[in-house]
């Protein structure tokens, strides 16, 4: 059985590019541009991961992250940013992500960071 994934991102070129990806190992179960958006759809299909980018609007990914320790049980989280500053990586390794993804290396990296957060494992790309 295929791990179920929901991939939040802003932006719908890296959506699209983050689907297809993915969609060859993993379920994508659905997709949302923006973090309110990303909450209901993780609520609603409780997936087993979750890729998010770390600049939305309404919620970002930091706030999504602090949300989804509400509920009773929440996915493993991994986020797949442009930024790459040290601190932000460490703030958002703080808030409950097990992987931390540069989008430059998503191609090479995300597959491989999704599969250790589905263990419990952390990742962040080599910089």
């Amino acid at each position: 059985m295929r791990l179920k994934i929901i991939i939040v991102d802003d932006n719908p070129a890296v959506l699209r590019h983050l689907v297809s990806l993915l969609e060859t190992e993993f379920e994508v179960v659905a997709t949302a541009d923006n973090g309110l958006s990303g909450l209901e759809c993780i609520r609603r299909h409780m997936p087993d991961l979750v890729v998010i980018d770390l600049a939305m609007p309404i919620l970002n990914g930091i706030e999504l992250i602090n949300e989804l320790k509400n509920m009773p049980s929440y996915p493993a989280v991994v986020i797949c940013s442009s930024e790459s500053d040290p601190e932000i990586v460490e703030v958002a390794r703080q808030a409950g992500a097990l992987g931390y993804v540069f989008k430059m290396r998503m191609s090479s990296d995300l597959r491989k960071a999704l599969k250790l957060a589905a263990q419990g494992k952390p990742f962040i790309s080599p910089s």
